[in-house]
Formats: structure tokens, sequence, C-alpha cells
């Protein structure tokens, strides 16, 4: 409940008049004001066209819900409500207030149904009605409605808390976050102030806790800026849902936009993480900042994990989400990417009105217009050589950049050849994660070079047994099992670890620099008795791999990468199906080579001219393969083109220990390349013949920087 944080956060005395909710009567003179600008006229055109549609429902909607229609006129309530307060035409007042009417009666009568929800047809979903529920209330109490109105409204309102109540996602989760939204619009639009503290500091039900908002602050949103889920998509998606929240406060007087808060140090008793710390406070902005620096070249993200987002640039499907923090930070780097949006999205078939913002264009984006100050925005600006500190502890030096707390590194060189490298070692703690420790994905020349597998959704079967394998990521898999928590068969897609069984890795090396950028990562516990450890540099012209494999007992290691093309190897394939494995099952036209040396070449036909040395440990096999083809949906949030397929190199190795070393070049004079020491437990010496003459790679065992002699250096 808050104790030694009261202080910080205080209720108002009492709430400012309606409407309070979506928008405040400042935010509607205010785009009244604006009516001639091109952007406000075209918005409100569209609102009005929208409500001037026929739809549904007419008349008492009766004891049975319509899960699959109710949101869509709860929305167009709020819509009508909307217009009425734009143009004043009470057409528009009278049709919001029949059909808030009816959708109010029919509230009351529904029963909670299977995942305790009533109007929708699932949770989060019935957290956005009961949000467009307050939403339209709100609007139309601030028109002076009819006694016997008020009391219908404001009871079917205070019967969403039976849903708010129930809501299976009690603590850390996005689910939670939407719910929270949904208690705090409908205890706004009733004035509750009980219902506001409760969502502020959470509150019990049943004897069962929830979390509030002041918690998912101070320790979802990790030190580093980033959400604690670990995928740029659900980071958005939680970020959306925050950002009603900061934007309903703001309304009623209390500014979350620039308050810190002390981090987390202890368990609040259900914690679905185990990020703590360290001492410091916290800003909401940093949710909104962090992204910028998780990108590889061009805004490429790694879809490792539940993600979906392919660019930064596909932010506007989520809403005005750094239109609004624009308007409360006024940071530089915020109008840079809504005006590289912009740009991009110009004549993309997904602008669907050409004189509105991209965010304009996304679901709700036919109310949102009125939450905006001024558009266009200024170009801004953003460099990524900039070095900066994120959050607490997240950093960014000479172009690269390391969260701590998320686990994961992003490399990129300095040198303007599009080449980066975004490394994963961090817990496996959220369901929407794969067991993918150690996965690394490859950018050179501004192009993807390497990627992560694909769904068909969660409904999809090869969800569990190829995208949450471990064989299907840029890793190495042990005995052709997955990592913790996929090693045991199960039905489950939503599996995380426990403090019992973490599966956290280590940060032993980040080291940005001039000339080279490098990181080393280890993970002992994803596969007990197994270390796992790689060494990953990144070059303006190639990326070095050395990956070391250890154990006290005998084991099959898989190391594993994905390539956006078709291999090419030199030597005599034969037809070889790995089985039925998790993962494996689904790798196609999988070849076993016959080498005629140690070392392999690998040429790949993609977009970029890739070129790939392998370094075959004694008694190793190669094996190439295709991945499974991706789902037909087409590319993924922010990309403008279907990725190509991937394809597989796959380096089998058995024994207790290896040590797994490749070179991956995509620009410049093609090198030759020696491994001239190597040991899984001994420094591994590679030696680079280049057009800039001999340079001599040392990679350490022991905790020690990587030295490079080249000359001139």
């Amino acid at each position: 409940k808050g104790e030694g944080l009261k202080d910080l956060i205080r209720l108002p005395e009492q709430l400012p008049p309606h409407p309070r909710v979506f928008v405040t009567a400042a935010d509607i003179d205010r785009i009244r004001a604006l009516k001639d600008e091109t952007w406000v006229r075209v918005a409100t055109s569209r609102l009005l066209e929208c409500v001037d549609t026929e739809y549904e429902p007419v008349g008492h909607l009766g004891a049975e819900a319509h899960p699959e229609k109710n949101s869509v006129w709860i929305y167009q309530s709020f819509l009508h409500a909307l217009a009425f307060h734009l143009s004043d035409d009470q057409k528009y007042l009278k049709r919001a207030v029949d059909d808030l009417r009816n959708i109010a009666e029919g509230y009351l009568l529904w029963p909670i149904r299977e995942g305790f929800i009533r109007a929708s047809t699932y949770g989060l979903v019935e957290s956005r009605f009961t949000l467009w529920f307050a939403g339209a209330y709100d609007l139309l109490a601030a028109t002076g409605l009819p006694e016997g109105d008020v009391r219908l409204f404001e009871e079917a309102l205070a019967s969403t808390r039976d849903t708010t109540n129930r809501c299976q996602h009690w603590t850390c989760g996005n689910h939670n976050t939407w719910n929270l939204a949904a208690r705090l619009a409908a205890g706004i639009a009733l004035g509750s102030l009980g219902d506001i503290e409760d969502v502020l500091w959470g509150w019990e039900f049943q004897g069962r806790g929830r979390y509030g908002f002041v918690h998912q602050l101070r320790h979802d949103l990790l030190s580093d800026g980033l959400h604690w889920e670990r995928t740029p998509g659900y980071h958005f998606y939680t970020l959306m849902a925050m950002t009603e929240l900061v934007c309903m406060f703001e309304h009623i007087g209390m500014d979350f936009w620039h308050k810190h808060l002390p981090t987390q140090m202890v368990d609040d008793g259900d914690d679905h993480h185990r990020a703590y710390g360290p001492d410091g406070s916290k800003s909401f902005k940093a949710a909104f900042d962090a992204p910028f620096y998780l990108t590889l070249s061009d805004g490429d993200l790694s879809l490792v994990h539940d993600s979906g987002l392919e660019n930064l640039r596909g932010v506007w499907i989520w809403g005005p989400l750094y239109e609004l923090a624009y308007q409360a930070y006024g940071d530089p780097k915020y109008a840079w990417l809504l005006a590289l949006i912009e740009r991009t999205y110009r004549d993309r078939p997904e602008r669907k009105i050409a004189a509105l913002p991209m965010s304009m264009q996304s679901r709700n984006g036919t109310a949102d217009f009125v939450r905006l100050h001024k558009w266009p925005l200024p170009e801004g600006r953003f460099s990524i050589d900039e070095n900066t500190k994120i959050s607490l502890t997240g950093r960014h030096e000479l172009a690269s950049t390391v969260f701590p707390d998320t686990g994961v590194t992003v490399l990129r060189n300095r040198e303007s050849t599009g080449a980066a490298i975004h490394l994963h070692w961090g817990p496996h703690s959220a369901g929407h994660q794969s067991p993918a420790a150690l996965h690394v994905d490859l950018h050179g020349g501004g192009k993807r070079l390497t990627d992560s597998p694909r769904s068909g959704g969660y409904d999809d079967p090869a969800h569990l047994t190829w995208y949450r394998s471990t064989i299907a990521h840029n890793t190495v898999t042990v005995d052709e099992a997955s990592m913790i928590p996929y090693d045991e068969d199960g039905d489950s897609i939503w599996r995380s670890d426990s403090s019992s069984e973490p599966t956290d890795g280590e940060l032993e090396l980040f080291q940005p620099g001039d000339h080279f950028q490098a990181c080393r990562v280890y993970n002992t516990n994803v596969y007990p008795g197994v270390r796992l450890d790689r060494t990953v540099i990144l070059t303006s012209q190639y990326f070095l791999d050395v990956f070391r494999v250890l154990s006290e007992d005998r084991h099959q290691y898989d190391y594993a990468m994905h390539v956006l093309g078709k291999p090419e190897v030199t030597g005599t394939p034969e037809q070889s199906p790995f089985g039925s494995s998790n993962g494996y099952r689904h790798l196609r036209d999988v070849r076993k080579w016959t080498l005629s040396s140690g070392d392999c070449e690998v040429r790949w036909s993609c977009k970029a001219n890739l070129r790939t040395w392998l370094r075959i440990p004694d008694s190793a096999t190669l094996y190439t393969s295709n991945d499974p083809p991706d789902p037909e949906e087409g590319h993924s949030l922010g990309g403008l083109q279907q990725l190509p397929s991937r394809s597989s190199i796959i380096l089998r190795a058995v024994g207790k220990s290896e040590v797994f070393v490749s070179l991956w070049h995509y620009a410049g004079p093609e090198p030759n390349v020696q491994v001239i020491a190597s040991g899984p437990e001994s420094e591994v010496g590679i030696l680079v013949t280049g057009s800039d003459g001999e340079v001599l790679w040392t990679v350490p065992f022991e905790p020690a920087p990587v030295v490079l002699k080249a000359p001139g250096l």
C-alpha cells in the first residue's frame, strides 16, 4: 500500500469537472481552436463520417451478451459523445446517450463468463471495453445528463469492478497493466478516490493481492529502461497502457510524466521476475528512450522472442506514444523518429489518409487526434554516436549499448558500414520469451543477415515445437534438448524460470572501441552442468564468433546459425534427416557434408555478399538445412517487405568441451583466416589476412579484454 512513498504521491483532494478520462475540456477547446488547420479538419471529418455511418445496436440488448460486437458498440458511443463536443450537433449527443443506455442496461444483466469477463471475448478486450465505457460516460457527464441516466451509467460502470477485481493476471504482466488502466478510467469517471488509490498501490480481492501502477513503474520497467518481458513488441504494447494511465493521472492533477520513483529493492511477495535495484530513482521517460538504443542498423530490431516489431518505425501502430511523449518532454529524438516514420510511409499502402500522421492511421486514431497539441512537429535530431546513460544501468558508449538488467548487448560499427550485432544473454523470466540464451543476430551493409524464427500465432502448433525450441535460434543446443524452461515435454508456450531454477546469464566483457567492439557473456544455468560461453567481435568488415561449451560430461553440441539466404558449400552432401525432437523435426532438406579439410567456407545467396568461414573441430559434422516457411501474414510490424526465407548451418560436435570459431564477412575484400591457437579452456588466436595486412586477434579464456594486433595499432 505504498508505505514510505505516499509523501511522494498524493491524491488530489477533489477531482476536476468532467471530462477528465480520455480528454479534458482544455483538450477539446484547443482542438476546436485549431479547426482550420488541415490535419484537424481532416481528422474531424473522419470522426463525423464514422459516426454518421449506420451501425447496431438498436433497442434493448437484453440478457444475452454479444462479445464480438460489444467493443464496437461501446467505441461508437464514445465516438458519438466526442463528436458532440467537437460539433455541438445534438443528434450525436442523443445517439451517444441512447446507445450507452442500451449497453448499460444490458451490461447489468450479463453474467461473469469463463475467463472472468462480461462484455468481450477475452480479458484484454474487456479492459478496452471498460476504458471506452468510462470515456463515453465521462464525456456525456459533462453535458448535464438526467438523473436517471446518471444512476444507470454509474451503476453499470461501478459493476466493471466485477471484472477488474477478477483479472487473473495479478502482478507484473501487461494484462494487469491494461486492467489497471480500465480500473482507473472507471474510477475517474465515477469520481471514486478509492478506485484511484487502488490503482496506485494495488488492492486485495477474495484474499488475493493485486499489484498497482506504482509497483509496475518501480519494478517492471527495468533499471535499464526496458520492460521486463524482454521483447520490443510487448515493451510498446505495455507502454501504450502505461501512457493511458499517465495521461489519465495527468488529467486529475497527478504528474507521472516527470515523477522520479525509487527502484524496488525487494520482492513485493508475488513478483514474476528478479530484477531489483540498484539504489536510485527511475523516470517514466526512460521507457521511451531505451528502444532507440536497442536498434541495429537502420532502426531494425532483433525479432527474438514474441516481438513482431521488425523496425522501430513500426511503433505508430500503438498510437501517438511518441507524440504524447514529445508533448511532455520536448526530446528532439522523439520528433526525429516521428519525422522518419512520416517520410518512410509517405507513399506506403499503410497510410490511408495522407493529411494525418501515421499514428492516426492506427486502430484508435479516429479519436486520438484530439490529444495532439500540434502537427507537424519539428524534424528533430538523433545520433547513435553520442554517449549517454539509459535510466540507472543502461550504458551507451562509442555507438554500442549494454542493457544489463534486460540482458542484451548491441554492438555497432562506427565506420558507417551498417554492421551491428544483437546478443541476448538475459534470464528467461517471461512467458513471451523463447529458450534462446546467447542468441545472436547479425546486420551487415545495413541488411538483416541472420534472423529468429517466425510464428503463425499463439494457436499455431509450431509455436511450441519450432518457435519455442532452442535449435530454431542462433546459439548452441545440447543433446537435441531445448534450454530450461523448455527442457521437458509439456503443452504450455508460456513457461518461465523461477528463483529455484534461474536461467540468468552473466556479462563478462563489454568492450566498445574505435576500431572494433566486443562482448563476452556466459550461462551456466540453462543446461545444468554445461557452461555456454560466447565472445563476439564486430569490425567494419566482419563478425568474429568464439563460442566455447564446457562440461565434465560428454554431450552432443549443435552450433546453429539461421541466415536469410541459401548456403553454398564445397563438398559432398548426403540427405540426413534429424529425427523427431522439438525444433529438429521442422528442418527440411537436411544435408550432411563430407569436407576435405578442417576449415569450411559457406557462401550465401542473399542481399548481402555474405561469406562464412568455419573452423571444423575434430570429428565434427556440418549440416545445412532449410527452415520451415514463414507464416503467410506477410512482413512484421515496421517491415516494408517480406523477408527472405531462412536456411541453417548446424555444426555438430560430440565430447566434453568444444570451441566453435567462425568469421562472417560482409564488406570489403575477402580475407584469409587461420586459427593459430584454440581450446575450450585456453586463449583462441585468429590470424586474419586482408588488404590491410595481417591482424591477430587474441580471445582470452580468463576474464580479460580481447586483444587486436594490427599494422598501425
